[in-house]
């Protein structure tokens, strides 16, 4: 057997490589055991997301629900515009539900069934003073709480989401704030000047974001076009 140095430099070469590669390989497995393990539960991934997720989704169908039903009484009393308004913050409501849902779903989960029995709709007057006090709070202190909760985990499309519900909360609190609101004695002649006209109410159908006259171009919240508004039929 005649001894090749050059040959067996070559074989040690090839060894030296070959086990770097391994190792490499294995470092690589190893170091990234944990994203291997998101990826396979991203429910645990995003525990607090989901969280906040759910009771989010609760939240808005009981929203969807209560604004609905306040929307029925409006009309059942006569006031056909009020009536209106609440239909087009429940369509909004809905709106963010559905993406709550996706987004639960989308990790593997599922929604909570959302208990509505014990919702009740008050008079006109008392559901619209209602309606402001509900989403004043909202703005004012439980949304900032919730993108602090989710920010540290950065799931992008649940902070998308929560942005656009909030923003959503905003123009309704303002068209909330442009109805009457006093004494229920006076409450029909303070709505007088508001039921003269015909109201008009527009639905961003990703974003959830309701007007009285559509943007120019494209909506102020998510930036899609124009298009994606529909205008909510009269109740």
């Amino acid at each position: 057997m005649v001894y090749d140095s050059a040959s067996m430099e070559d074989t040690m070469h090839r060894t030296a490589a070959c086990t770097l590669f391994i190792a490499a390989l294995l470092f690589a497995i190893t170091g990234n055991t944990h994203l291997l393990q998101a990826a396979e539960n991203p429910a645990k991934q995003y525990r607090e997301t989901l969280a906040v997720m759910q009771m989010l989704y609760g939240i808005e169908v009981r929203a969807a629900h209560r604004f609905q039903i306040f929307s029925d009484r409006a009309v059942e009393e006569g006031h056909g515009n009020i009536a209106h308004l609440f239909k087009a913050i429940s369509i909004s409501e809905h709106i963010h539900a559905s993406h709550f849902k996706e987004l639960i779903e989308s990790v593997g989960e599922r929604t909570a069934t959302i208990d509505l029995s014990s919702i009740r709709a008050g008079s006109t007057d008392e559901n619209l003073r209602y309606s402001a006090t509900t989403e004043l709070s909202e703005i004012n202190s439980q949304y900032p709480r919730y993108i602090e909760r989710i920010s540290p985990e950065g799931h992008a499309r649940a902070l998308e989401y929560l942005r656009f519900a909030w923003e959503a909360e905003k123009h309704h609190r303002r068209l909330i704030d442009e109805m009457p609101n006093g004494a229920a004695r006076f409450f029909d002649r303070l709505l007088a000047p508001f039921e003269a006209g015909e109201s008009r109410y527009y639905v961003n159908q990703n974003c959830g974001t309701t007007v009285t006259k559509l943007p120019k171009q494209e909506c102020p919240v998510c930036r899609m076009p124009v298009e994606t508004y529909i205008e909510v039929p009269r109740p």
